[in-house]
């Protein structure tokens, strides 16, 4: 097999190096987080900022220090300056620090501040710029297309934000207001990045603002400490502790939004994917994922066996998952991608009744390393969608949620697959009214291949067990929403049963809807044998560990994708073939399977 190695894998292992490549060639694509950069030294205050040159130098405010390190991180040179230098920008050979002299958030907005210019070069003061109209104080600052904002305070309560527009010679020229909602403390970074404005917050708050001034999102990132455009594209990240050695300054690379799709530049061609990790128990099947080399891997639920409701037993577990070596590696080599099913999410069979859902999401963010702009930062849900590849050839990934909104299960007397049945009830709801719309939008999205990851089965019928037919008008749902939006090209793979089984059905659909599921990653099914499922595929299923396989071949005029499920071995224990073209509408249509 070629080894066909995404961006990601193309580049250096370590942000160091990425970045001494990269400071002087902005023009070029970015790619993802790859590492730590931390600042040589402890400091006597906390971060402020953080900026860079185009030469691979960084800049840094720890309130009475202003130091210049190198990119990775080697003090070149440092000078004690006044309290409180705050966020700093690099414009034409010179730093700009936005300086509070005191009453920084003062409800009378009596602030004393100024922007102060250091010669980027040697660290010395070459000019200074009142600028009274900040008047709760000065905090942040950025520079685009010849002009200076300067941002700061908010007293409380204050539902806006203020940015202040200087030009070249610091003259005053307007003030901007946003519809932000109150943050702590106002603005305390910003920068310009990827043709949008960016402000980090005290308090875990990240505003992505357009260039004219309207507020596109607020997530839930941590980045007061510092916000930098990255070299390339994306954002440089600033983060620091202090205890009683002092104070500490690091920064991270990290994506934003747009560019997920954009670390694959080739048509993908292997997709990988699977479910239900027992996080305790050895997971050797993590080696046969790395043999088949995946471009992108997808993690559809059960990714952990939290069952708590207790965040740090959730994050304990996590942890435990995340030092596994053939995750780590994975992680390094495939783009990831992940949703999440009832145990990661926090309770066995859990819906919208989950008490710490808000909690949990959160955490989930954390662990897989959302970007900063990720809609799962900003909205309930974990739900999230991507496009891989060139215009003819691309793939859309749409990763369901099928457990923050669904409404409780009908409960009876337990079948071999559990004590579910199925709910008429037409206020029940799988996705909620938010992410039905969404989806709607989603399948309207330009692709060739849509893959849906649902973390529990969809086709198959209910015997008890958890499955979209416990709720059958959600299911006829989303059958008749593939015909309304015409979103050819669809199938699903789905988790959760600890066995594989491939399931299909032509009723209500405009063509084959396919669902493929792989479980278990690190687990076996002690029965041994399958619910009933008359809309299975093969005749047979599997029980054993295994993962999912997706090869798509581009090649002629219709494409072939193949699903199959692989085990221990690296052995294939079933696999189905079938070509693009089957999934668009056709007259004639066989009956039911």
């Amino acid at each position: 097999m070629i080894n066909i190695k995404t961006k990601r894998q193309m580049v250096s292992s370590t942000l160091c190096t990425w970045l001494i490549v990269f400071f002087a060639v902005d023009a070029v694509d970015a790619v993802d987080t790859l590492g730590t950069v931390a600042c040589e030294g402890r400091y006597t205050h906390h971060l402020q900022g953080v900026c860079r040159d185009g030469q691979g130098s960084l800049f840094w405010s720890f309130t009475t220090a202003l130091v210049k390190s190198d990119v990775e991180g080697k003090v070149v040179k440092k000078i004690e300056v006044a309290r409180h230098h705050g966020d700093l920008c690099h414009v034409a050979g010179r730093i700009y620090v936005a300086v509070n002299y005191g009453k920084f958030n003062d409800p009378a907005g009596n602030a004393s501040n100024e922007v102060i210019v250091y010669d980027a070069r040697t660290l010395v003061e070459t000019d200074r710029y009142k600028t009274p109209e900040v008047k709760h104080g000065a905090g942040g600052i950025a520079f685009h297309d010849g002009k200076f904002l300067v941002v700061g305070g908010l007293p409380d309560g204050v539902q806006e934000n203020y940015l202040y527009e200087y030009d070249m010679k610091f003259v005053f020229k307007k003030r901007h207001v946003i519809d932000s909602g109150w943050t702590r403390l106002g603005i305390q970074a910003a920068t310009f990045a990827d043709g949008k404005w960016w402000f980090g917050c005290y308090g875990n708050t990240l505003l992505k603002v357009s260039v004219d001034y309207k507020v596109l999102g607020r997530y839930q990132f941590d980045c007061g400490y510092g916000i930098e455009q990255a070299p390339g594209g994306g954002l440089l990240t600033a983060s620091g502790v202090c205890n009683d050695a002092g104070c500490s300054g690091a920064i991270d690379h990290r994506l934003t939004q747009t560019m997920i799709g954009k670390q694959i530049v080739q048509p993908l061609t292997r997709i990988g994917f699977g479910s239900c990790i027992k996080q305790q128990n050895p997971a050797p099947l993590f080696s046969d994922i790395l043999k088949y080399d995946p471009e992108l891997f997808l993690y559809i639920g059960d990714n952990i066996y939290g069952d708590s409701d207790d965040m740090a037993v959730l994050r304990a577990k996590y942890k435990v998952l995340g030092e596994k070596v053939g995750f780590r590696k994975l992680q390094e080599s495939a783009v990831v991608l992940a949703t999440w099913d009832d145990h990661d999410y926090g309770v066995n069979d859990g819906g919208a009744g989950y008490k710490q859902r808000v909690a949990s999401q959160q955490l989930f963010s954390q662990f897989w390393n959302d970007v900063p702009d990720s809609p799962r930062r900003a909205r309930a849900g974990v739900y999230d969608a991507h496009v891989f590849g060139p215009p003819g050839k691309r793939v859309q990934i749409i990763l369901l949620d099928t457990r923050y909104f669904r409404s409780d299960l009908k409960k009876a007397e337990r079948r071999v697959g559990g004590p579910y049945y199925p709910n008429d009830d037409p206020q029940a709801t799988m996705l909620g009214a938010a992410q039905w719309k969404w989806l709607e939008q989603q399948l309207q999205v330009p692709a060739e291949i849509r893959l849906v990851a649902s973390s529990i089965q969809l086709v198959p019928t209910a015997a008890g067990q958890e499955t979209w037919a416990n709720l059958p008008l959600e299911r006829t749902r989303f059958m008749k929403l593939i015909s309304k939006t015409k979103a050819n090209g669809l199938f699903v793979i789905s988790g959760d049963r600890h066995w594989s089984d491939f399931s299909r059905t032509t009723s209500d659909v405009p063509y084959p809807l396919y669902d493929f599921t792989s479980s278990s990653i690190n687990q076996l099914h002690t029965r041994g044998t399958p619910t009933v499922n008359p809309h299975r595929l093969l005749d047979r299923t599997f029980h054993q560990e295994n993962f999912g396989t997706i090869d798509i071949d581009w090649s002629g005029d219709d494409p072939k994708i193949t699903v199959s499920i692989v085990d221990l071995n690296g052995q294939q224990q079933m696999s189905h073939a079938f070509r693009l073209s089957e999934l668009h509408p056709r007259s004639g249509l066989p009956g039911d399977k």
